[in-house]
């Protein structure tokens, strides 16, 4: 009887365990980044890397989603034109529409590129994006690129 009951307190402790642990960060999301901190938005790190250097800047990454995931086709790989690997997302007829009405609406301000819960890219909206689909270049090591198009087309595929 006492191992029964240490089973099933064993099992409940770990089902709280569980239930407590850190949600999986979602695969791909674009935000606005704030001017300033406030309650809705959240600090992230912003890593550049170059020849010269590392630099770090912490943004204010606003916590409303405008785009996700569920709005992707695909992903691949290509170059940036610095020649650095680069990812080409293109969206889904839906997202290409979300896409194309939320960049005139932003015109001038930063978004923030978010895959797997990092901060990738924070580019600014200089016009119009209505071709559903966008470049992300951040530097990218050709391996770590590889593995996102491969995450990205993953999650793409299991939505």
């Amino acid at each position: 009887m006492n191992k029964i009951i240490s089973l099933i307190a064993a099992g409940l402790i770990a089902v709280a365990l569980a239930a407590t642990a850190a949600p999986t960060p979602p695969v791909f999301q674009v935000r606005l980044v704030a001017d300033n901190p406030s309650t809705h938005s959240e600090p992230m790190e912003l890593v550049r890397h170059s020849p010269e250097g590392t630099a770090t800047n912490v943004l204010n990454i606003d916590t409303t989603v405008l785009l996700d995931q569920r709005v992707l086709k695909s992903a691949f790989l290509e170059r940036d034109y610095l020649g650095y690997p680069a990812l080409s997302l293109v969206f889904t007829d839906v997202g290409a529409k979300q896409l194309a009405d939320v960049t005139p609406q932003n015109m001038g301000q930063r978004v923030a590129i978010i895959i797997y819960g990092h901060l990738y890219e924070a580019p600014y909206i200089n016009a119009e994006i209505s071709s559903g689909g966008v470049e992300v270049s951040a530097r990218f090591t050709l391996q770590e690129a590889t593995d996102l198009v491969r995450k990205i087309n993953e999650s793409v595929a299991g939505k």
